[in-house]
């Protein structure tokens, strides 16, 4: 940052935002991938069937990964593959990380 920058109190303020706004994605991106987690360490909550719950977790985890990547690329911030290590993503909803319309069956649609 130049010295410019620095004396720029609406700089501040404007990259203030930014940090929480990305960390309160980081928050809802962990907090889904935690809720996957806790379903799948239930014994045969991997079962299929349209009533166990886990679509729709996993469906929501994928989408809040892809939101957390696309505010890591608005943000400029490098794209490295230890960013999925470092948050513990598996790679089964990274594989599929995107909008959630795309990661439900459609019988289980909003």
């Amino acid at each position: 940052m130049t010295e410019e920058e620095h004396d720029n109190p609406l700089l501040a303020e404007v990259q203030a935002e930014k940090a929480s706004a990305y960390f309160a994605r980081v928050r809802s991106m962990q907090a889904a991938l935690a809720r996957l987690a806790q379903f799948d360490r239930v014994p045969n909550s991997k079962q299929p069937g349209p009533q166990n719950g886990r679509t729709e977790l996993f469906a929501e985890a994928a989408e809040q990964v892809w939101f957390f990547m696309i505010q890591r690329e608005a943000m400029k911030l490098p794209y490295y593959e230890e960013v999925f290590k470092d948050f513990d993503i598996p790679d089964e909803v990274r594989r599929r990380m995107g909008p959630k319309e795309f990661n439900c069956p459609p019988s289980s649609r909003t």
